[in-house]
């Protein structure tokens, strides 16, 4: 289970393994029943069909995509987010570590939302954005990163090297949680 995200969730577009690391069995079981539902909203069902979603579904096409979202996969994009704001609240009540991946994202689902980024290009920065927060919070939270994560996040980074020539890129950087970004043609 990852968080979403989507890129989305993860981007915040994934699933829900932050749901094994809250203190509490209940407010764990809510996280991750909020996730799937947001998922399984007619927003949650469109935007997962092109943003990676950390759930082991996604496949290398999602990373070459050249196109940004169409206005209304942008629209549920937003609708989306909102779906998922509570489940991010119940994670960051009990890991406030969470808050900074999740600004990170948001960051991305603002560039699709508005079209200035590819979604290839934004599903490559989830991946990054997700493998950078393994690597940060593991120093200071052993036990935050499960290991079907870390396989996940592996497969991942596999497929980005390998779908990496062919894909269409925005040159991305990263200003402490704030995100830049210029499209190269």
């Amino acid at each position: 289970m990852k968080a979403t995200l989507l890129v989305l969730c993860a981007l915040a577009l994934g699933g829900c393994a932050i749901v094994t690391q809250i203190a509490t069995q209940q407010d764990a079981k809510k996280a991750k029943e909020c996730f799937a539902d947001a998922k399984a909203t007619p927003e949650g069902q469109l935007v997962h069909k092109r943003i990676w979603s950390f759930d082991g579904t996604d496949t290398a096409e999602k990373l070459t995509d050249p196109k940004p979202l169409t206005p209304p996969e942008r629209d549920a994009l937003v609708q989306f987010k909102s779906h998922i704001e509570p489940c991010r609240q119940i994670i960051i009540q009990h890991a406030p570590y969470w808050q900074e991946f999740f600004q990170r994202q948001d960051q991305i689902f603002s560039k699709l939302a508005s079209g200035e980024l590819p979604v290839g290009s934004a599903n490559k920065l989830a991946i990054e954005s997700n493998g950078q927060f393994q690597t940060d919070v593991s120093k200071d939270h052993a036990d935050a990163v499960q290991a079907d994560d870390i396989k996940q996040q592996q497969a991942a980074q596999a497929m980005l090297q390998t779908a990496h020539p062919r894909m269409t890129t925005a040159n991305c950087t990263w200003q402490g949680n704030n995100l830049s970004c210029t499209t190269r043609h």
